[in-house]
């Protein structure tokens, strides 16, 4: 019989133990934890043991997280969430999406309308030099470029979500906390940000990118992938894998990133709300 608790400081190395079964796809979680710990994340880690063992977990904050979720703690994490609080929900295909159907089942009105969901993502994964020849105009930009960094990231939120930041200072500091960590690259015109990408998590050896945009007016120019590659060589003398995720319908993406040499190990989904 299993039993759905709050988890603590305590339950650290069956935490870390259960992250550690799909590293790539639970990066997320596993940033926050290794860097707040669990008692510091901002939001509960609930946990589903059957015994002393501990089989799935859920990060429950404004994104909704599902990792290594088996049907059992599916279904009492689902009668136990009631009002909905989360803005998305989001991590392994097969968990996100059962997750959200059995919410669903249990508070229809709450979880059954949501504003787009993305039910398959790839993960793609790169642990060598890029396979292409890499821009080296694209630097790491700290925080004296933060204005224009964040037109430009303001930009790309609005083209990848499809609606404005809900707090566009929150979203600022978001940006500069990035920034003040080195975890943001760009390429400058002028006083402007003609490229940018972000480092969004980074655990036990992993970087994961996203926020990647390319300003409207260089697109078409075979830009991207270099630009791309050039980040992603520098990042592997930081960490020693890069990853990200793209859906799977973004193919013009998907052939980028397979040119400068990533591969597909895994897929996920989100649900936007």
């Amino acid at each position: 019989m299993g039993e759905l608790r709050g988890l603590t400081h305590a339950d650290g190395g069956e935490i870390r133990r259960v992250l550690a079964l799909r590293p790539l796809t639970n990066i997320h979680v596993a940033s926050r934890v290794e860097k707040f710990g669990v008692d510091g994340i901002g939001n509960p880690l609930l946990g589903w043991y059957e015994g002393r063992h501990l089989l799935s977990m859920y990060s429950d904050g404004h994104t909704l997280q599902p990792v290594s979720a088996c049907q059992e703690a599916t279904d009492a994490f689902a009668r136990r969430a009631g009002h909905r609080k989360a803005t998305s929900i989001t991590g392994a295909r097969d968990e996100t999406v059962a997750l959200w159907k059995r919410l669903c089942e249990e508070s229809f009105p709450q979880w059954a309308s949501p504003r787009e969901v993305r039910d398959c993502q790839y993960i793609m994964k790169l642990d060598g030099p890029a396979h292409i020849v890499a821009d080296p105009r694209v630097t790491a930009l700290g925080t004296r470029y933060l204005d224009p960094y964040f037109e430009a990231a303001r930009a790309m939120y609005a083209e990848e979500v499809g609606i404005a930041p809900y707090d566009v200072q929150a979203y600022r500091g978001h940006v500069a906390g990035l920034m003040m960590r080195g975890m943001t690259y760009g390429l400058l015109d002028n006083d402007r940000v003609a490229f940018k990408v972000d480092v969004v998590a980074d655990a036990s050896g992993v970087a994961q990118i996203g926020g990647v945009w390319l300003r409207p007016e260089f697109r078409g120019r075979g830009l991207s992938a270099p630009l791309l590659a050039g980040v992603a060589n520098d990042l592997l003398t930081r960490w020693n894998t890069v990853t990200l995720y793209v859906n799977n319908y973004n193919t013009p993406a998907i052939a980028s990133y397979t040119r400068i040499g990533f591969s597909t190990v895994d897929e996920c989904a989100t649900v936007l709300y």
